[in-house]
């Protein structure tokens, strides 16, 4: 039986709307993901960043909660106001929110803390001209804490500007950095997304988020497949994981990384068809989910990119009709090859009893 429940919150005084889904157990801490949307009647001289940061602060007092980590999604509007201090738990990058809004918010959230026998941590979005810069400080980080990529690295995110001129240096830069570091089709990649995302510093090309947990038995750790429906990504030249599931002794957390209409060849299904593309990129992510043992209804949060703006009413129809009671945000952000109008990650959490393992 699940735990989760879905709640849509309006603040009205803030202009913002919240959908969040809610995990709990026993013995763990309860898990929040949360979407903050900026209503429509939001000020049009409004703070975008402003109020969503506010929103974040209700949440963590009323729902007596702390941020593990969180995502600024920011439209052109508010990229062009000084961010100043968003804290340490957020990362930020430009990626319109399609809703017309000028920014959106995901949050990853527990109350009370996670079990002391693991440590979960955040890179909030380095940046730089390269990919190799990004990756080598990363390596750096871990090493000086005892820890590696192949063994505590549970996903990462790459963000490039110009994703159709910029993809081929960051897919070749992170090939070779980790066969270099023990990461190979013959091991294990790492859960990710790969997507168009325009760093804050006007300079940089790439900017890399990245999820560390420490404290796992490698037998908490596998990997998400889905091979009725996709191809091992190595046989098309990239280097990720489908998804990651990871066990803890009271549920599992099921990673899902940025999953588009493809097939088991590693072709484009559905050209130039948003619609159907949608429909295909679901039907992908639910057959990863089950053969982690979750559904859709196991989903805490989905974030959506599409390449083409004009595509939005028709990938928000088909997701609310699929996947209803999920909080999600859907961004103009171009997917990695030109033929994907549409792509989407997600986290889910399920239910389990394990006495090897510590509970989250």
């Amino acid at each position: 039986m699940s735990n989760i429940r879905y709640k849509r919150i309006p603040l009205e005084k803030l202009h913002v709307e919240v959908e969040r889904m809610m995990f709990g157990t026993a013995n763990g801490a309860t898990e929040i993901h949360a979407i903050v949307h900026l209503m429509p009647d939001f000020p049009a001289d409004g703070d975008a960043v402003a109020a969503l940061l506010e929103a974040k602060f209700a949440l963590e007092m009323f729902l007596r909660a702390r941020t593990l980590h969180g995502r600024l999604l920011l439209g052109d509007k508010a990229m062009q106001r000084p961010l100043g201090d968003i804290g340490h738990d957020l990362a930020a990058i430009g990626q319109q929110p399609l809703d017309g809004t000028a920014a959106a918010l995901w949050l990853w959230m527990t109350q009370g803390a996670p079990n002391a026998a693991y440590h979960h941590s955040f890179g909030c979005g380095e940046s730089s001209a390269t990919t190799l810069p990004l990756l080598e400080n990363y390596r750096k980080r871990l090493a000086d804490k005892g820890l590696t990529l192949a063994d505590n690295c549970l996903r990462t995110w790459f963000f490039m500007r110009d994703i159709d001129h910029n993809y081929k240096e960051m897919v070749d830069a992170r090939r070779e950095f980790f066969a270099a570091n023990g990461l190979t089709p013959a091991t294990h990649f790492i859960a990710s997304t790969g997507i168009n995302g325009n760093p804050l510093c006007n300079e940089d090309i790439v900017q890399l988020e990245t999820y560390t947990a420490e404290g796992l038995n490698p037998a908490q750790i596998s990997y998400l497949k889905g091979s009725s429906h996709l191809n091992p990504t190595a046989e098309y030249g990239v280097t990720f994981e489908r998804g990651t599931r990871v066990e803890y002794g009271d549920r599992c957390h099921l990673i899902i990384s940025g999953t588009a209409s493809i097939d088991n060849r590693g072709q484009i299904l559905h050209p130039d068809d948003a619609k159907m593309q949608t429909r295909r990129m679901v039907e992908n992510v639910r057959v990863l989910l089950d053969e982690g043992g979750a559904s859709a209804n196991d989903m805490m949060h989905a974030i959506v990119y599409v390449r083409r703006p004009e595509d939005y009413a028709t990938v928000r129809r088909v997701l609310d009709a699929l996947l209803p009671d999920v909080p999600k945000v859907i961004v103009h952000a171009p997917v990695c090859r030109p033929g994907w109008l549409v792509e989407m990650e997600c986290i889910a959490v399920t239910n389990n009893t394990n006495d090897a393992y510590a509970p989250f």
